[in-house]
């Protein structure tokens, strides 16, 4: 009798011993999730941006998705608080108003939920992905003086007006414009015109915007904007078949970030077929993808320690760049040293 219930006993441990490590294995072999409450949706880099997130994590095995923040508080809040309810491993924030934000990225690392700031800077965070908005502004503004006075080097000192089209519903936005009608410190012949706000920054008003100035105020033929949709729909006024203006040799636009039809729009500009001149981006859409990604995989493995700030690169793409730009999706020829001050 204790020979046999010896054997049972040892037959029941090997028996326990399976079922456990076939639950570690069920375990380990579990997707991680992870959710992306972005700063919003609808133009072209919004979305390819949260596209190429999901297919990069997809790609390496996470159950990955967002949520259109609609450039708006609430609409994030709500949106985050849904992916905790979920219980995601990883929360992507890009905060309209950060201070908006406060509870429920708390809520989300008391429940352990690492959280990335993407952009804008949560109150709390694991992982900071900051890039410098005063920053890149004063590069795009350095990018379209570098322009304006190349073309109009015969022109009357701080006579060529240009315009600035803002959009001041995100903190980023109010910064960079503050940077953007300072052109006058950058350009010797640039001419602060004014700066025009916007209730959004979508092309469509872009579009109206330049439709409008152009009956107000045809002497501007220079736009500066933070907002790359705004960009394309003033560059889409000027290039329409019932646009009043075919020349564009005297005409630029520049903006922040964009995607490939900004960079077509860029590398028409070459031709004389664009107005649109070029843009500073953080990074290629893809590399930003790759970073969110190699952030997040640090912060779970612990090679990045809660609290880690990280700064993007920035991309210089106008006339001199495009072609490389649209060819690797990334510019190396030109760096942020050519054009320090």
């Amino acid at each position: 009798m204790k020979r046999v219930l010896t054997l049972f006993l040892a037959v029941l441990l090997v028996m326990t011993m399976v079922l456990s490590l076939s639950a570690c294995s069920k375990s380990s072999d579990e997707k991680k999730s992870i959710g992306f409450v972005t700063f919003g949706l609808g133009e072209g880099f919004f979305q390819m941006l949260a596209d190429t997130y999901k297919s990069t994590f997809e790609a390496k095995g996470w159950e990955a998705s967002y949520a259109d923040g609609g450039f708006n508080p609430e609409t994030q809040i709500s949106a985050a608080e849904n992916y905790i309810s979920m219980g995601v491993d990883v929360l992507v924030i890009w905060a309209v108003a950060p201070e908006a934000m406060t509870g429920v990225v708390k809520q989300a690392m008391d429940q352990g939920i690492k959280v990335i700031s993407f952009v804008a800077e949560l109150p709390q965070y694991d992982v900071l992905m900051l890039s410098d908005d005063a920053m890149i502004a004063g590069y795009c503004a350095k990018l379209a003086a570098k322009w304006i006075d190349e073309t109009y080097a015969d022109a009357a000192d701080h006579s060529v007006p240009v315009a600035v089209l803002s959009c001041r519903t995100a903190d980023t936005g109010v910064l960079q414009a503050n940077v953007l009608m300072e052109i006058e410190k950058y350009s010797k012949k640039a001419k602060f015109a004014g700066e025009f706000e916007q209730s959004d920054e979508s092309a469509t008003t872009g579009q109206t915007t330049a439709e409008n100035l152009y009956t107000t105020n045809p002497e501007i033929k220079v736009f500066l904007t933070a907002h790359n949709g705004l960009a394309n729909g003033v560059a889409s006024f000027y290039t329409s078949m019932s646009s009043p203006v075919t020349d564009y040799s005297d005409m630029g636009i520049f903006c922040i970030n964009g995607d490939d039809s900004t960079a077509q729009s860029i590398k028409a500009s070459v031709d004389g077929k664009s107005p649109l001149r070029g843009t500073v981006m953080t990074g290629s859409v893809q590399d930003t993808a790759n970073e969110i990604l190699k952030y997040v995989t640090g912060v779970m493995d612990g090679t990045y320690k809660s609290g880690h700030v990280a700064y993007a690169r920035n991309l210089f793409v106008y006339g001199d760049t495009v072609d490389e730009y649209l060819k690797t999706g990334d510019v190396t020829s030109v760096t942020e040293t050519d054009f320090a001050d």
